[in-house]
């Protein structure tokens, strides 16, 4: 990746997307992410324009080199509205994904790249959502990394288009069986667009989740909706790097022991480590596939474990130290089977104080580091 290029992410505002593109914001130097393309003055390399639901006028697209844009579809088949939604309702679980530079005529410029996302036949809405804006990270990132050497090819084939959906899509035809219409409900959103029948006259809405969603704990991995424990040492190159920069981002680094910028090398290297020390557990926390912190643990004794958290500093959004210090306990106190969570943090960082004492732990001892205050504290299960 050429790291003096300039990269713009353009994506709708208010909308499913948006948490994604300030996640590959935040993966990709000199990025900057807008909500609508008539706030790019300036010329840039390259624009990602993903779940952008505006025209974009030609004398925009001719104010950047690339105007990347990316179609769950294998172009040219399957143009138009909604191509993921559509195929899943036709029974596929390959869907191939097109990256390729936009021109005047909607879906239908040259492609750089294409893969395959495969699913179960299981996923439901959230989980498309989240497979589809991982697979969109994934081949901007691609791009970049290749950039320039792809050579671009132009669409080929017949074409076809799928049309816009609407919440009259999400009917349900309550003579046909529940089996017949389950690709129908696996699309279906169950605060925007929910299933939903008439019987004489009436309407009748269902909304549907998979058992699994609402588990509490259970094994190595934590989900509580849609929040998932991911283990570093299982922790692709790309999701390595993730972490590494939220740890080295000046407000992360200012509370934390080491201050020092961490290399790349010796990042890998502790990741490494983590492997042969089963009595240290990391994890990245995400939220439908968005990474909200890191959590650590340290195993002191049979009944007393040590804990540590910081956000992802990258997205900006308040009442996140909350979310972390909710699963901290849960997954120390239910699934490690400590009886003790204790925790080290600077006096002066008042506010994480201020949290980790709303939720009851209190202050055991005082100790200094690098000629800073700091608090050890201490919660006790049933305390």
């Amino acid at each position: 990746m050429q790291s003096k290029l300039k990269v713009a992410i353009l994506t709708s505002p208010n909308q499913w997307f948006i948490p994604y593109a300030k996640e590959l914001e935040s993966k990709i130097p000199n990025a900057k992410l807008y909500l609508s393309h008539k706030d790019l003055k300036e010329s840039y390399g390259i624009v990602f324009i993903l779940s952008y639901h505006q025209l974009i006028e030609q004398e925009f697209l001719d104010l950047h080199e690339y105007n990347l844009v990316i179609h769950a579809s294998a172009l040219p088949k399957g143009k138009g509205w909604s191509p993921l939604f559509w195929q899943v309702l036709e029974g596929k679980d390959s869907i191939v994904f097109t990256l390729f530079n936009a021109d005047a005529k909607a879906d239908n410029g040259a492609i750089y790249l294409q893969e395959t996302l495969h699913l179960s036949g299981l996923e439901l809405y959230e989980e498309l959502r989240e497979k589809q804006a991982k697979m969109c990270q994934k081949l901007c990132l691609e791009f970049l990394e290749k950039f320039p050497t792809l050579s671009p090819k132009a669409q080929s084939g017949a074409e076809s288009f799928y049309p816009k959906r609407t919440p009259k899509d999400s009917q349900m035809d309550i003579t046909k069986s529940l089996e017949s219409q389950f690709n129908l409900l696996r699309i279906v959103s169950n605060e925007e667009f929910p299933a939903f029948f008439i019987k004489d006259g009436k309407k009748f809405v269902l909304k549907i989740y998979a058992y699994d969603s609402w588990r509490r704990g259970g094994g190595d991995n934590l989900e509580i909706l849609c929040l998932e424990l991911e283990d570093y040492v299982v922790l692709g190159d790309l999701e390595k790097k993730e972490v590494l920069q939220w740890r080295n981002h000046p407000d992360v680094a200012k509370n934390l022991y080491n201050q020092n910028k961490i290399s790349l090398a010796e990042h890998f290297a502790f990741i490494e480590s983590l492997k042969q020390n089963p009595k240290k557990r990391y994890f990245i926390l995400r939220f439908c596939g968005v990474g909200l912190g890191s959590i650590n643990f340290s195993k002191k004794n049979s009944e007393e474990a040590e804990f540590g958290f910081f956000s992802n500093p990258c997205l900006g959004i308040s009442g996140i130290g909350r979310i972390l210090e909710q699963v901290s306990l849960l997954f120390g106190f239910d699934i490690l089977g400590a009886r003790r969570l204790s925790l080290e943090v600077f006096e002066s960082n008042k506010q994480v104080v201020n949290l980790h004492r709303k939720f009851g732990f209190q202050i055991i001892g005082r100790k200094k580091v690098n000629g800073e205050n700091v608090l050890k504290m201490l919660q006790t299960q049933g305390v």
